[in-house]
């Protein structure tokens, strides 16, 4: 029986092209592993540079000029699926609930037949709840529980969340777990140093990285170099961060290919967040990697690891974290088994191909 041809509009009320976070990288490489040619998405951006089958509308990143733009986007995506049939829309949820609940608002009565699907990060209500301010995180929870009683599929990327879903709005959310698209592996070549490094990545923008980035210079390095002056740690993510040790190196924001290049070289993947939501991209890329990796237990929260692979070690404190970097450093750089493995599992058409066949046959 062949696969009913679905026309998808996708949106997202944040730039994804040219992928620059993790929540960016998922939700373009979601869009281009679509099981169909009938696609478009519609991205809030700083630009309006041209790609294939993406209309984007140029704002100032603000919440108010997010709200006043979102009936052009609710225009655009109307005449795109004027009078066709089998629709889909997608709402990318890495980003406010309340703007997901207006757009449907302004879609639906339209759209009477076309099918929705919120394609969720993380549950946004327990993420709100950790930030504090109480207006928006009851508003959230009323938008987020209104989103899952609405929408035709709402999708959570883990057991975990799909557990807190249930729990918290006693709905039965879809997984549709995080993925990543590396391709040629084997072709990325190796960075030469002269010394050993562990290696941590993702904006200090976001709160929980920054904190993570304070512990590894302030706390968990200082007794590294302490005991070995040969190992550095490099980290990627922002152009300018407010550290400035003798043993840190900071590479910048990278483009995808040399991130990667980095990410193959180092002697260590580390990521020592102590806050997070959802499953981490950059945990993902690192197990792609077949990376040893050091990590906190949050930061491998929602992600399904092979116990038969003794690569992820995790440190419940900051003598931990370097006795584990130590004993460690001289892992190699990447292991082929491990790597082909999770290749395969968090390969995101994979993971696209498998939701659709098992969620909209």
């Amino acid at each position: 029986m062949k696969r009913k041809k679905y026309n998808f509009a996708v949106i997202n009320f944040f730039k994804v092209t040219e992928p620059y976070s993790g929540a960016s990288e998922v939700s373009y490489y979601f869009f281009k592993n679509l099981p169909s040619k009938k696609k478009k998405l519609f991205q809030y951006s700083d630009n309006l540079k041209k790609y294939k089958n993406v209309k984007s509308f140029k704002i100032k990143n603000t919440p108010l000029h997010k709200l006043i733009n979102l009936k052009k986007i609710s225009r655009s995506v109307l005449k795109f699926l004027k009078d066709k049939k089998d629709t889909i829309i997608i709402i990318e949820g890495a980003s406010w609930a309340g703007y997901s609940y207006i757009i449907y608002k302004l879609l639906k009565s339209r759209l009477k037949t076309t099918k929705f699907i919120y394609h969720s990060h993380n549950v946004e209500y327990l993420l709100r709840e950790k930030k504090g301010n109480f207006f928006i995180t009851i508003a959230t929870k009323y938008f987020e529980k209104f989103i899952c009683d609405n929408f035709d599929i709402f999708t959570s990327v883990s057991k975990k969340d799909k557990r807190e879903i249930k729990k918290i709005y006693n709905h039965k959310s879809v997984i549709l777990k995080n993925g990543t698209e590396i391709k040629n592996l084997k072709s990325i070549k190796l960075k030469k140093f002269n010394f050993k490094y562990i290696f941590f990545c993702g904006s200090i923008k976001y709160e929980p990285n920054f904190l993570a980035l304070r512990r590894l210079v302030m706390d968990i390095m200082p007794r590294v170099y302490e005991k070995d002056k040969n190992i550095k740690l490099i980290v990627s993510g922002d152009n300018f961060i407010p550290f400035k040790e003798k043993f840190l190196i900071n590479a910048g924001f990278l483009k995808k290919r040399v991130f990667f290049q980095y990410l193959k070289s180092a002697s260590l993947f580390i990521n020592p967040i102590e806050i997070s939501f959802g499953s981490q991209l950059k945990l993902i890329n690192a197990l792609c990697f077949g990376k040893t990796i050091i990590s906190s237990k949050v930061a491998v929260n929602g992600l399904d690891l092979n116990e038969n692979f003794r690569n992820v070690f995790i440190a419940n404190d900051n003598e931990s974290f370097s006795k584990f970097i130590l004993n460690k450093i001289n892992s190699k750089n990447y292991d082929r088994n491990i790597s082909k493995y999770y290749l395969d599992k968090y390969s995101m058409k994979n993971i696209t191909d498998k939701f659709f066949e098992q969620n909209l046959s």
